[in-house]
């Protein structure tokens, strides 16, 4: 028997739960289909997990310098599931109940998949749903490998997770996953190797920030290997041989672990988009307006799933602007424009708004105005003085279209600067105000000089 529902969420990330608890506190009837634990990838196998290894290793690093400070310390003894029990305790504290919270709302959980059975209705389940309107949230997956023995290769999900600490570990892909986990496990002792297929690393940050990294990283033994066309894995779990091609010689290194970090692609493999009238791209994604409605007007994508920018700021912000569009009736476009964007690597990296190529494709002239934190009071202080604040500003108005960070803290640091972009705000204003001496915040007002 077919049940009737107002709105139909599929999935429980950030977009979806977004979504969801909106339109609940409007008082319409909400089902959430989600077959996994409430909070979706970010909350479970993304964001908090891998932030919680990355603090961990910070302390591993810091503990190993301590001595310059006057503070006695050994070197370091990695307890590897004490580093996994703490990564679980951050989970599982940030979370709550998140179960409870839907419940708290009126929203009914289906804890089954969904597919699409036509136009109309959805199958969730034992059950077939008519809702008057469908929000597709289903988050994203790691793209797999396609050579021979990719199956030896873990995803980002089993990086997270692993039951001891590996020796050597080979990633594949240069982009924000490969960055991140290469700081982690260097930071813990690993061997380390970055494997590339592309000179350009970190492409959608400031090739000034993403040397630093990289520089950072290779401070830490990691090895980067550029334009290397991977031809395939072969061996066992433990010791698996990476084999790879550099301007057609053929190379080969041996890993405990090969982790495949080379993109995320939206998950709905399994809900029959088409059956819904819903039509697909040449990639197999939804052709979706600028309210992220799909050709199908009952139906709206977001999140990952509206394969746009894959970050948790902007799946809540499209959870937000579906919903009200929704409840409103008025088309609300997600507000997206300057939202930051972090990379937690060794030194963190930040942005908000344009890169200096992006603002020439848009014709946009700019000035660039940049200070390292070479003399920067707190980085002296604390002698972490690897780090850069870039601040990019229409060249006749001194408006702040983009800024970028390499260094400590910076993933807080462009928070001001997200703010000026958004409201944009000129260099001016941010000379106007001093910073706290001696503090980081001082490297965000200097630059701007």
């Amino acid at each position: 028997m077919t049940e009737h529902a107002d709105v139909l969420v599929i999935g429980a990330g950030a977009a979806g739960s977004t979504a969801a608890r909106e339109i609940a506190r409007a008082g319409r009837h909400v089902i959430v289909a989600e077959p996994d634990r409430v909070g979706g990838t970010c909350l479970w196998r993304g964001c908090i997990p891998k932030k919680a290894l990355y603090h961990a290793a910070a302390v591993a690093r810091n503990s190993r310098r301590a001595e310059q400070f006057g503070v006695e310390c050994e070197s370091p003894d990695i307890d590897w599931a004490t580093v996994l029990a703490w990564k679980w305790h951050s989970q599982e504290t940030y979370a709550g109940d998140q179960d409870g919270i839907l419940k708290e709302l009126g929203i009914e959980r289906i804890s089954a998949p969904a597919r699409f059975l036509n136009a109309a209705e959805v199958a969730v389940g034992d059950r077939t749903l008519r809702p008057d309107v469908t929000i597709v949230a289903t988050g994203a997956v790691p793209v797999k490998l396609q050579v021979p023995g990719a199956e030896l290769a873990d995803t980002s999900d089993a990086a997270l997770r692993y039951q001891t600490l590996p020796e050597s570990l080979c990633i594949i892909g240069a982009g924000y996953i490969a960055f991140e986990f290469a700081g982690i496990y260097a930071s813990f002792g690993t061997k380390v190797t970055i494997l590339s297929r592309d000179e350009e690393l970190l492409s959608t940050f400031e090739p000034e920030c993403v040397a630093l990294a990289r520089t950072g990283l290779e401070t830490l033994g990691v090895s980067f290997v550029t334009g290397a066309e991977l031809t395939g894995l072969s061996g066992s779990a433990g010791e698996i041989t990476v084999a790879f091609e550099v301007a057609g010689d053929t190379r080969t290194l041996t890993a405990e672990r090969v982790l495949a970090a080379i993109g995320r692609r939206p998950a709905y493999d399994e809900l029959d988009l088409q059956a819904a009238d819903i039509t697909l791209d040449s990639r197999g994604t939804p052709t979706l307006d600028a309210t992220l409605r799909s050709t199908n007007p009952t139906v709206f994508f977001a999140g990952d799933a509206a394969a746009r920018e894959m970050h948790t700021p902007v799946a809540s912000a499209h959870g937000r602007a579906v919903a009200r569009t929704i409840l409103g009736g008025t088309p609300v476009v997600p507000d997206t424009d300057g939202l930051p964007f972090a990379c937690f690597t060794v030194p963190e990296l930040a942005q908000t708004g344009l890169t200096e190529a992006e603002a020439a494709r848009r014709s946009i002239q700019v000035d660039a105005h940049s200070k390292t934190f070479e003399f920067l009071g707190a980085a002296v202080i604390s002698d972490v003085r690897h780090g850069l604040v870039k601040i990019i500003a229409e060249k006749d108005s001194g408006v702040i279209v983009g800024a970028h960070i390499a260094g400590e803290r910076a993933s807080d640091l462009i928070y001001p600067l997200a703010l000026a972009v958004r409201t944009q705000r000129t260099l001016g204003e941010i000379q106007s105000l001093a910073a706290v001496h001696p503090a980081y915040t001082e490297s965000v007002n200097w630059a701007a000089f």
